[in-house]
């Protein structure tokens, strides 16, 4: 009984954050909500996902902010709606995926690297985007590590791990 009490009790407080994850989506972290954030501007990583609001996803053990929850005020400027083929190997930065994009999905690209660009040429500093799967963090590739070329984006810095199931859940 305590067994089923736990198991209940463990999936009220994943259902907030898997409800409002994407299967697959492509965030800048300038775009996190002001939770996700402490006095200072920097990244802060929740450790209830039900005292986020946005979209939550989650933060786990590869992640270079440590685990927990991260939320997002906007939604993810790339989704599996704008892929067409994802192909994971292992790369210049670690593993990669290969991800194919539809119309809509280039068009998508070219506004949010647009964004991401003048960005960098303001501030001097590259963004940071996070690549989601299934409402966790895969990687966080710098803008200026992702590549485009002929309606394909590489985005870098996976474990094998996180690049084959990532191929796995858009192929």
């Amino acid at each position: 009984m305590r067994l089923v009490a736990l198991l209940l009790l463990a999936l009220v407080f994943a259902a907030p954050a898997a409800a409002a994850a994407p299967r697959f989506g492509l965030f800048d972290l300038h775009d996190l909500a002001r939770a996700s954030h402490n006095v200072y501007g920097d990244v802060k990583v929740s450790k209830r996902p039900t005292s986020l609001k946005g979209t939550v996803v989650r933060c786990g053990a590869g992640c270079r902010f440590g685990a927990g929850w991260l939320a997002f005020a906007k939604g993810p400027s790339l989704t599996a709606g704008d892929v067409v083929s994802a192909k994971a190997h292992s790369g210049r930065i670690g593993w990669s995926v290969d991800v194919g994009l539809n119309a809509r999905g280039q068009s998508r690209w070219t506004a949010f690297s647009k964004v991401a660009a003048q960005r960098r040429k303001s501030s001097g500093v590259t963004d940071i985007f996070a690549v989601v799967v299934d409402g966790s963090i895969l990687a966080l590739p710098y803008a200026n590590d992702v590549r485009h070329k002929d309606g394909t984006v590489e985005l870098v810095g996976f474990t094998r791990a996180g690049a084959l199931r990532m191929a796995k859940t858009l192929g």
